[in-house]
């Protein structure tokens, strides 16, 4: 860990909010030569505690995870459970969404720190905490709680 607020400088995953997963996924597997990954619907079981702008939310979205030499590119399509990825999706269209940090062990104690910053928690779930940040930095920070 280093002196840095967030506690890393370690980028672990950048994420695009897609209209459809399918088509985003097999054209990015296709660009790349490889085969495409599965797409998963996170959350579905409800085994996940979300929370959205404070409220709770069963927070499902269609995933899928490209794992790279240096980082992790997902793909993520919105269902309409309220959650700041359809809001984004809703208001901007497709787009990065945001880019994410290890915080291991520390997620919701950087999020804290994040908010002191000014950048407050908009969404979390047991392993993720998103802060806005698009203001200052153009992009939604996302800490998760990953190894």
């Amino acid at each position: 860990m280093d002196n840095t607020i967030l506690g890393t400088t370690f980028v672990c995953q950048i994420a695009m909010i897609v209209r459809d997963v399918e088509k985003a996924t097999n054209r990015f597997a296709e660009l790349l030569g490889v085969p495409a990954p599965t797409i998963i619907m996170a959350n579905d079981d409800g085994s996940d505690t979300v929370t959205y702008l404070g409220q709770p939310t069963q927070g499902r979205v269609r995933l899928s995870f490209f794992h790279m030499e240096n980082t992790v590119i997902e793909f993520i399509e919105p269902t309409e459970d309220p959650s700041t990825w359809k809001e984004f999706l809703d208001t901007k269209g497709p787009g990065v969404h945001h880019i994410a940090f290890k915080a291991k062990n520390r997620m919701m104690e950087t999020a804290a720190k994040l908010e002191a910053f000014g950048f407050p928690l908009i969404q979390n779930g047991d392993k993720y905490a998103y802060v806005e940040s698009t203001d200052d930095l153009g992009v939604i920070l996302e800490l998760l709680d990953i190894d």
